[in-house]
């Protein structure tokens, strides 16, 4: 049996992939942070188990991590698990350790200080990582072309229901998809001119906001706030575009080939720089977003984007085929 532990919200499209084109037997465990549990309930096509929670600042992740090493160690039994994944679990990675359960850990995050990296991967006996990874990786490597978030969209289209804009009162292509950055994670400490950038292109493009707080919940554009569970996904197929002083839903965005513009306030993660590469994302900050933008929409509203979006996703294949060739060869 696999264990697989979901740890973060924009996991659960990974995972959904990966167990239904694989269909592994598998043992699923998910902590609480913000709507993880109710968007796993929804999207996973397999029961699993609720363990633990997500720590809000340095201390308290601390305690959290200690009770839910804790509480997974009871409950998980080496007897019946052969190996253990995920996409940045210390906890995984230090009970699989304590239990002598084989890991593959995932990341592609490889900006400093590398912390979830030197947390998971010393204790793994594989890492899957993106060709681009520049991190730390301390033992054995797998590494697969593209981005994670390939999986994501790949998911999506097999069923792109196109619904959630409709459900939010909003109307096709009139909004922006806007996710602040993440202030306060191990390596970003400011937001810079992020919102700066965002008032000038809902000015210059009388586009409609449409804000993913890190806090949880949706800020709709009347100012009301919207607790309910959303498939990010669907809501991005349907929009304008996405700025995010973030990762993955602008990479998801840009997946899908929806204008997607990075205004993270350092250098980005080599995953986001492949995009933009493939000028498939922009980065931009107060003083080019509008720039930026149009030059993204231009090419949506011909269908160029889409179609370049397209030969991406087709050229690098699916990365949850990386994943289940590195669980292979590490249960041998």
């Amino acid at each position: 049996m696999i264990w697989i532990d979901v740890v973060n919200e924009p996991h659960v499209r990974l995972w959904r992939r990966f167990l239904l084109r694989h269909r592994p037997d598998a043992l699923v465990t998910v902590r609480r942070k913000g709507v993880l549990v109710e968007l796993a309930s929804r999207l996973l096509p397999t029961s699993f188990k609720v363990v633990g929670r997500w720590g809000k600042n340095e201390r308290d992740k601390l305690i959290a991590f200690a009770e839910r090493v804790r509480d997974l160690a009871r409950l998980i039994d080496a007897g019946d698990i052969r190996v253990a994944t995920s996409k940045g679990s210390p906890e995984q990675a230090r009970v699989a350790f304590g239990l002598r359960i084989p890991l593959v850990a995932l990341n592609d995050n490889d900006l400093s200080p590398h912390t979830i990296t030197r947390l998971t991967f010393p204790l793994s006996d594989v890492a899957v990582v993106p060709e681009c990874f520049s991190g730390p990786t301390y033992g054995p490597i797998i590494r697969f072309p593209g981005v994670f978030e390939v999986a994501h969209v790949l998911d999506y289209m097999e069923e792109p229901t196109r619904r959630e804009h409709a459900r939010l009162g909003l109307r096709e292509g009139s909004y922006l998809i806007v996710r602040p950055p993440p202030v306060g994670s191990y390596y970003l400490g400011v937001a810079g001119r992020f919102d700066d950038a965002v008032r000038e292109l809902v000015r210059s493009t009388g586009l409609e906001e449409v804000r993913f707080p890190r806090s949880g919940g949706i800020i709709l554009p009347d100012g009301s706030m919207f607790e309910g569970v959303v498939d990010a996904l669907d809501l991005i197929s349907t929009s304008a575009g996405v700025l995010s002083g973030g990762g993955t839903m602008v990479r998801e965005a840009a997946l899908l080939g929806i204008p997607a513009i990075s205004l993270f306030p350092r250098e980005d993660p080599c995953v986001t720089g492949v995009l933009i590469e493939r000028g498939l994302l922009a980065k931009a900050d107060d003083s080019t977003v509008v720039e930026a933008y149009q030059r993204l929409a231009n090419l949506a509203s011909s269908g160029r984007l889409a179609e370049m979006a397209r030969d991406f996703v087709s050229s690098v294949g699916d990365p949850t085929d990386y994943i289940l060739r590195a669980l292979e060869e590490v249960s041998r």
